[in-house]
């Protein structure tokens, strides 16, 4: 029931915060541009004008420059949460922006090798089996993608608090064994938090213009979660931690958690 708690409390403390829904929007349109979303309909219809190809490069050039800072963004949280002061969303200011980029393409490296690529591993297994082996219609391969999810986003979320105690990017990323270990030590919060996760995100991902904040808005939420499980279970280790430290300082937030 404890960690039923801490669900909860991630939910008011997200929503308490007065710019929330702001702050979620403008990180949707930074991670997947909807306007991508309107065109790729377009784009599959085989007598599309040749200006919508052009205008759908355009988009797709313009959030590959923009996608990493919403997940520097989350991983602001994670900081937070981690740290047990998460109590709003970090700011959006453009000197905030160098350390969104960088810290987003370190959480994306980190999503390769524990999110992405098992999921695209299994999803091929599936196809395999289900599709070519049991003629299955290859629109049925959403619906094999749930229990894929449930188990990659922890282990995903693990890896991440590693690089935030000082471990290396590429040992976050590819040193299972140290990710599994921690996992095992929480596995049941860990799959509770993901299977809430996994049907959050089905429902504010479901009207399809609306996947790029409902994406954002489950990193922030998961990202809430799987910081204090994690810090719960392992001991701080004497390492050097990443040299760059928790935004609440420069929010000034520091003296206000002090009182």
């Amino acid at each position: 029931m404890e960690r039923f708690g801490d669900i909860r409390k991630s939910f008011s403390t997200l929503l308490r915060d007065p710019q929330w829904l702001s702050k979620v929007i403008l990180s949707g349109f930074l991670l997947i541009n909807p306007f991508l979303l309107i065109f790729l309909p377009l784009y599959a219809d085989p007598e599309h004008p040749k200006w919508v190809k052009t205008t759908l490069i355009g988009l797709v050039i313009l959030n590959s420059l923009t996608f990493w800072f919403p997940l520097g963004f989350t991983y602001e949280v994670l900081r937070r949460a981690k740290t047990g002061c998460f109590d709003r969303l970090p700011d959006w200011d453009l000197h905030l922006l160098p350390r969104y980029f960088k810290e987003g393409s370190v959480k994306f490296l980190i999503a390769i090798f524990t999110l992405i690529l098992p999921c695209l591993l299994w999803a091929l297994f599936c196809w395999a089996v289900f599709v070519a082996g049991c003629g299955l219609d290859i629109s049925m391969m959403g619906l094999f993608m749930g229990p894929a999810f449930v188990l990659t986003i922890p282990f995903c979320g693990v890896a991440c608090c590693r690089w935030l105690d000082g471990d290396s990017p590429l040992n976050c990323a590819l040193n299972y064994a140290r990710n599994w270990a921690l996992f095992k030590r929480a596995w049941r919060d860990y799959l509770i938090a993901s299977c809430i996760l996994t049907g959050l995100n089905a429902m504010t991902t479901a009207f399809y213009y609306t996947i790029p904040f409902g994406v954002v808005f489950g990193l922030c939420i998961v990202d809430t979660w799987f910081g204090p499980i994690y810090a719960s279970t392992t001991v701080p280790e004497k390492k050097r931690a990443p040299e760059i430290p928790s935004l609440i300082q420069d929010d000034g937030e520091l003296e206000s958690l002090v009182k």
